[in-house]
């Protein structure tokens, strides 16, 4: 290409050669804009996925592990204690029930 120029500016008759350069100047130009654009529109994707997809994924995982952790907590403190953990919500435990038995059968024994 560089000879090409050189050859254009000494000899100023060969217009074929030119026109030649110039289109082959757009179609060059036309090949870097293209990668230029698809340099920025690729690093704005990894820029929304390293800061915006990846912490909200990460802060859903941990919040999985954490209810799979305290379940399994629960599991392993009731089994080690021979009971299980009374509750505010849910069912009446065992623990509960056992009691209000053990109650009836002291107000039988008495009467």
């Amino acid at each position: 290409m560089i000879l090409v120029k050189i050859f254009q500016n000494h000899v100023f008759q060969i217009h074929f050669l030119s026109k030649l350069s110039l289109k082959g100047d757009e179609k060059i130009q036309d090949i870097i804009a293209l990668f230029v654009g698809k340099y920025n529109l690729y690093k704005k994707i990894a820029h929304l996925f390293i800061f915006d997809f990846l912490p909200s994924y990460i802060y859903e995982i941990l919040g999985k592990l954490k209810d799979y952790v305290a379940r399994k907590y629960y599991l392993a403190s009731s089994g080690i204690r021979g009971r299980r953990v009374l509750r505010d919500s849910g069912s009446v435990s065992f623990f509960l029930e056992r009691l209000a038995e053990d109650k009836s059968d002291v107000t039988r024994r008495n009467a």
